[in-house]
C-alpha cells in the first residue's frame, strides 16, 4: 500500500518537471520568420545592390532573455540556418552567434534586459561585429578585394538602419509571441494573463 502510494507521489512529481517547454522553439520560428521577410527584401533590393544582413538582430532575444539551456539551443539552430543559407564554411555562423551568446551571457545581470532600446544597441553592435568577422573571413576570395570593401561598407549602413527600424517591431513580437503560450521568457513559468 506504501509502495502504492509512493509511486503515485511519485508520478506527481515527475509529470510536472516533464512540461514541454517551447520557448526556444518560439524563438527560432521568430528568427526563421524574420531571416525570410530579409531575404524577400533582399531580393527586392538586389536590383538596387544593397544586401541587407540582420544576424545580430538573431541572437538578442535568446541572450537577453530566455535561459542558457534554451537560449542556446535556439542560437545553435538559427546558426545552423545561416550556415545553410550563406556560403561560409560549415559551423561558422554557429560558432560566431555561439560567441554573441555567451558574451551576453556573461554580462547579461547587469545589463536591463527587458527594454528595447539597449535590445536595439545591443542588435546594432552584434551585427557590427558579425559583419566585420565575415567580411575578414570572405573578402579574400573576392576577385578585387578594394571595391569589396566599399560594398561592404554600404551594405552595414543599410543593415544597420534597417535594425534600427525592424528591432522594436521583432523583439515585440517575441515578447507577444511569449504571452500567447503564456510562459515567462526568463523562467519558463506558466503566467496567467
Amino acid at each position: 500500500m506504501t509502495a502504492v502510494r509512493r509511486s503515485q507521489s511519485a508520478a506527481t512529481i515527475i509529470d510536472p518537471m516533464r512540461r514541454y517547454d517551447p520557448r526556444w522553439l518560439i524563438v527560432f520560428a521568430a528568427n526563421l520568420l524574420l531571416w525570410w521577410l530579409a531575404g524577400l527584401v533582399n531580393n527586392f533590393c538586389a536590383s538596387f545592390a544593397v544586401h541587407f544582413y540582420l544576424g545580430g538582430l538573431l541572437v538578442v532575444y535568446a541572450a537577453l532573455r530566455l535561459d542558457r539551456k534554451h537560449g542556446l539551443i535556439a542560437i545553435v539552430l538559427t546558426g545552423l540556418l545561416l550556415d545553410a543559407a550563406e556560403p561560409v564554411p560549415f559551423g561558422t555562423s554557429v560558432a560566431l552567434l555561439g560567441l554573441i551568446h555567451a558574451t551576453l551571457l556573461y554580462g547579461r545581470q547587469q545589463f536591463p534586459r527587458e527594454g528595447a532600446v539597449f535590445g536595439i544597441v545591443v542588435a546594432l553592435l552584434a551585427n557590427l561585429f558579425l559583419v566585420i568577422a565575415l567580411s575578414f573571413l570572405l573578402v579574400g576570395e573576392n576577385p578585387r578585394p578594394g571595391e569589396a570593401w566599399l560594398r561592404i561598407f554600404v551594405d552595414l549602413l543599410a543593415s544597420q538602419f534597417l535594425i534600427l527600424l525592424v528591432a522594436p517591431w521583432f523583439l515585440a513580437l517575441q515578447d507577444r509571441a511569449m504571452a500567447l503560450v503564456q510562459i515567462h521568457p526568463e523562467t519558463g513559468r506558466h503566467v496567467v494573463l
